[in-house]
């Protein structure tokens, strides 16, 4: 019988200019000083999200600080100005899963209306926030291979990850399979995970849903050292971001295939002549986002977005089985041969159950330990006819009763 079975992961999400959950967000922070390093207050300095066009300011305090908090990880571009200097400008801010970047401003004497375009890289060392960790982004996600296309698969890049899950139980609907993985020496599936903030984790500390590669932004792998906020864990913490829309109408599509007539047969098979089952996997999926755009009702460019994605398979796994069966001398009714260990010595006695007396309970032994063919039930014997025959090759022919003698193979759902 052919069997298949499906496996579809769709995410769907609408992003407004609304706060989320607070242990994705992170935040931009620094010091405002002149040329010659005194601090100026009252620095209208503004942050923009490069994709959405979405923006928020604040002003520099009486030292010449400013900060922003609860900021969705993206990439930002910060603008400061004040009366009597150029505007400064630096793009491409990027703020990372749960981390603080500190971005200090130099300005210059001048009039406003100029503006000082600034290249300097932000220094990727995290120094104004305590929770650590390996940040998986979405570059590594699409280009480094993932068998099973599951995120959390991709920790093993990060530092003390030890994986002893099966390999082949790691993809989208595999709770038990993806999450035997231990951080940090902590317990296996003793972790938490969150998707975008919210818990997704079971009483058995498994993450309920897998999302689609296609859907995720960035892993951040946390152990050891994470705010308190970041509990619930004997190991540590997968915090996961789902991508979100932008004012680019942008998205993604694959497949891919993998056909029987390319796949080895395995030992037991060919030791026993069996041709490998037909197995074909075909995974494949997409993705698409940006504005919220409904013709002559709505236009969400700078304000809503969307995101859509989802992934599927099917497929079929061989699987085969040592069993037990009688031999064909046994299915005559000749247990003669049947011996109990090896080859010779003590056969299995078959009894009369006709002579079985009241008093005693004792039966006679069939003579020669053969069953007569008028004793067999006919429906017995039509049944038989339907047997299989033995056909692993080491043990044909071996008389131990209960030896296995016959290997079966067929296809199994892809669960």
């Amino acid at each position: 019988m052919v069997t298949r079975w499906t496996t579809l992961v769709f995410s769907l999400a609408f992003t407004c200019a609304v706060a989320q959950a607070q242990s994705i967000q992170g935040g931009i922070r620094g010091l405002v000083s002149d040329s010659g390093g005194g601090v100026v207050a009252n620095v209208k300095v503004s942050i923009t999200d490069q994709g959405t066009n979405l923006s928020r300011s604040t002003l520099t305090n009486a030292t010449g600080d400013y900060v922003f908090n609860g900021v969705i990880p993206a990439s930002y571009t910060v603008v400061a100005e004040s009366p009597g200097f150029k505007k400064s400008e630096r793009k491409d801010i990027t703020v990372e899963t749960q981390a603080f970047i500190t971005v200090d401003i130099k300005l210059e004497v001048g009039n406003v209306t100029e503006s000082v375009m600034v290249t300097e890289e932000v220094s990727v060392i995290e120094t104004a926030n305590a929770s650590a960790g390996q940040m998986i982004d979405r570059q590594k996600l699409i280009d480094l291979p993932n068998l099973g296309r599951n995120p959390f698969m991709m920790s093993k890049i990060a530092q003390n990850v030890v994986q002893v899950g099966n390999p082949r139980f790691n993809r989208m609907q595999d709770q038990s399979g993806s999450s035997a993985i231990s951080l940090a020496g902590g317990p296996v599936r003793g972790n938490n995970y969150l998707l975008d903030g919210i818990p997704i984790t079971d009483s058995v500390n498994r993450a309920v849903i897998i999302p689609t590669l296609e859907a995720v932004q960035e892993v951040k792998i946390q152990a050891n050292t994470y705010d308190a906020e970041m509990g619930r864990t004997g190991g540590g913490m997968f915090n996961t971001y789902l991508k979100i829309g932008t004012n680019s109408l942008h998205g993604s599509g694959f497949g891919y295939m993998r056909q029987t007539a390319w796949l080895s047969n395995n030992f037991f098979n060919t030791r026993a002549g069996i041709k490998n089952p037909d197995q074909p996997f075909r995974n494949y999926g997409a993705s698409i986002g940006g504005p919220v755009w409904i013709p002559k009702v709505y236009n969400g460019k700078d304000k809503t977005f969307f995101w859509i994605s989802g992934e599927a398979y099917r497929g079929t796994s061989s699987t085969s089985s040592e069993f037990q069966l009688p031999t064909p001398t046994e299915i005559s009714g000749d247990f003669s041969r049947s011996f109990l260990n090896g080859t010779s010595g003590a056969v299995q006695t078959i009894y009369d159950p006709l002579t079985a007396n009241p008093a005693t309970s004792i039966r006679t032994a069939f003579p020669g330990n053969i069953i007569p063919g008028n004793r067999i039930d006919a429906v017995s014997k039509n049944m038989l006819k339907f047997w299989p025959t033995a056909n692993n090759v080491p043990v044909v022919g071996n008389t131990n009763l209960g030896a296995n003698n016959f290997l079966g193979q067929g296809k199994a759902a892809s669960t």
